[in-house]
């Protein structure tokens, strides 16, 4: 872990200089990264932590699609019953739950006044 102590000293000192630069943008990227630092380095210090944010940016993808066909939704409520729903069908696919059978026995669960039954861990 000391070349990786090394290595981080290294980019601090490079951001801290890129901020005086006079290149707007790498002054711009290098105060990100700073401001950011503990999220931009979080994977360095915890490997079991991806390095990029793809995995996530790939399930938001059909999410995105979706808002830009629909013209998104009208009111905060709808907003987050949307998301609210959209998470609860990704977080299944993630678990390889089948998501409209989950979802069947939460609102046949409601009708009865039963409380949503915790999470499947999955399979």
């Amino acid at each position: 872990m000391p070349k990786v102590g090394k290595l981080l000293a290294r980019l601090t000192r490079v951001c801290h200089l890129g901020k005086k630069t006079e290149h707007k943008k790498l002054q711009a990227l290098a105060k990100e990264i700073l401001n950011d630092w503990d999220a931009m380095v979080a994977f360095v210090k915890n490997p079991e932590l991806p390095p990029t944010n793809n995995e996530a940016e790939r399930a938001l993808r059909h999410a995105v699609i979706a808002r830009n066909i629909g013209f998104g939704t009208r009111t905060t409520e709808g907003s987050l019953a949307y998301s609210s729903l959209l998470s609860v069908i990704e977080t299944c696919r993630l678990r390889d739950i089948n998501p409209w059978t989950y979802i069947a026995e939460v609102l046949a669960g409601a009708r009865q006044g039963l409380s949503p039954p915790p999470f499947p861990v999955g399979s």
